[in-house]
């Protein structure tokens, strides 16, 4: 039994893991826990849905925006963020990608990549679709605050 209990944990984990292998550090792929955060520390939340494998525009906005120091102290003072992917070659928890899912839904994302600002109760506040420069993309975030 001992045995069984540790191959379930085992397989728990990487399950986990394997969804949250290539999310940059400083972003969570807990919704729910980013709410949390943002209610404690009076925050919003960016929720960006991206492709980050094979999304030309998604790989674009992390490499000249989100990878930036000025997005990144923004972020720091402003933002919980949460990082929802949608690869083709690394596969999500059924879990994750259902939850994943039913947010793009909620939120109308049709297309990558697409960011969305909630409150910290989870009302919608702002919608980016697309790739913005780093000095717009700031500019709409601010537009927020």
């Amino acid at each position: 039994m001992k045995k069984f209990i540790v191959s379930v944990l085992a397989v728990v984990c990487c399950s986990f893991a394997v969804a949250a292998k290539d999310v940059p550090a400083g972003w969570t792929i807990d919704y729910d826990a980013a709410l949390k955060e943002a209610r404690q520390s009076g925050k919003n939340v960016l929720i960006l849905f991206t492709a980050s494998d094979w999304c030309s525009w998604c790989k674009r906005l992390r490499k000249d925006v989100l990878t930036k120091n000025s997005f990144e102290k923004y972020a720091k003072d402003h933002l919980v963020l949460v990082y929802f992917d949608f690869p083709h070659r690394n596969k999500l928890t059924q879990r994750q990608m259902g939850i994943q899912q039913g947010l793009a839904a909620k939120f109308k994302v049709d297309g990558f990549p697409t960011t969305v600002v909630v409150d910290p109760e989870g009302k919608k506040l702002l919608t980016i679709p697309g790739y913005r420069q780093l000095d717009a993309y700031l500019k709409l975030l601010e537009s927020v605050k």
